[in-house]
């Protein structure tokens, strides 16, 4: 019995030990690893349970920008493989604590949404098992570099909550952990701007942006997986929000590259995944900005070794910028 305890905890902390996934001896990533994300378990395939779950999410000032199930489906239509009983995703916001944040840094928008997401594979024999969550949120906070311990305490807590629901409605028998030991990069965040000819009608403007946007992004076979206008949302919530002419964000997914890696054995890889980018406008200005989260935190905080997929991760995340330059946009030196 202690030695069978010894070995599933040491499956656990190693997560799937896939073959891409570069894997440390136990005492090494506890004594040198950080934390990317912590995974729950349950036994056998706890869909409903997960869409239950989300179904309660507004008892605790949650909801979802999108709810996108069951991609493993689509990854047979399209691709033809199948290597997973299922996975899916869910972008989730609570507005009303997002507000502060976002107004003290308009980067938090990387994680607004953030992903709760679930999978499990067909391989019944080795892992019986759904796993879900998100990633760590100290984890986020250092991929958009905030550094105010005040903000980092509030984005916590409000993570913090909804992991407090799932514990409740889920009720997981089992985790693993998924630490790297290379650091995060020093900008986890790409940051663009576009100078624009200001207008009075900024409805009009975000309309035919975004349409551009969808269009250009959609001939590179990207799809956009879930949207949110919050300066809409506050002003409907009548909450003020006028530090930005306008603030929404994009959800953006491109099947190819993630079948890629969650189809083909890095399923846990999917806590990355779609990736916000967030648009704003600062009050009385024409400058357009973007910025999301940086493929390279994947490669960092999964430990991935593979050359040739980090050279294919890469390019996708190349391609996102060239698109954005096809649109005017150029980068932001960053400190």
């Amino acid at each position: 019995m202690k030695l069978n305890k010894i070995i599933l905890a040491f499956l656990m902390l190693l997560g799937a030990a896939q073959a891409d996934v570069q894997s440390k001896d136990v005492k090494s990533n506890l004594a040198k690893g950080e934390l990317t994300a912590e995974l729950w378990g349950s036994k056998g395939n706890q869909e409903k349970q997960m869409d239950a779950l989300i179904n309660k999410i507004d008892t605790i000032g949650y909801s979802t920008v999108a709810s996108n199930r069951n991609i493993q489906q689509y990854y047979f239509n399209k691709f033809k493989e199948k290597n997973l009983e299922m996975i899916s995703f869910f972008g989730l916001v609570n507005k009303a604590a997002l507000r502060p944040l976002l107004l003290k840094n308009p980067d938090f928008g990387a994680y607004a949404p953030y992903n709760f997401f679930g999978y499990k594979t067909l391989d019944t024999k080795n892992d019986d098992n759904t796993w879900y969550g998100h990633l760590a949120p100290k984890t986020m906070l250092d991929i958009i570099g905030e550094e105010d311990c005040h903000a980092r305490v509030a984005f916590t807590d409000m993570v913090g909550s909804f992991d407090t629901l799932v514990e409740k409605e889920m009720k997981p028998t089992m985790s693993k952990r998924f630490e790297h030991t290379k650091a995060l990069p020093a900008h986890g965040l790409i940051k663009m701007v576009k100078k624009f000819e200001k207008t009075d009608d900024m409805d009009t403007f975000i309309e035919n942006f975004t349409m551009e946007h969808d269009g250009r992004f959609s001939k590179h076979h990207f799809i956009i997986a879930g949207f949110i206008d919050f300066k809409f949302e506050y002003a409907d919530m009548e909450l003020p929000f006028d530090k930005y002419d306008a603030y929404w964000v994009s959800m953006l997914c491109h099947f190819e590259f993630s079948n890629s890696i969650f189809n083909r054995g890095i399923p846990e890889a999917g806590m990355f995944a779609p990736c916000s980018v967030y648009f704003y406008i600062p009050k009385g200005t024409d400058e357009l900005h973007v910025g999301y989260s940086s493929v390279s935190n994947w490669i960092n905080a999964l430990n991935f070794k593979d050359q040739k997929r980090i050279d294919y991760m890469k390019s996708i995340d190349a391609e996102v910028v060239e698109t954005l330059k096809e649109m005017g946009f150029e980068l932001e030196v960053q400190d």
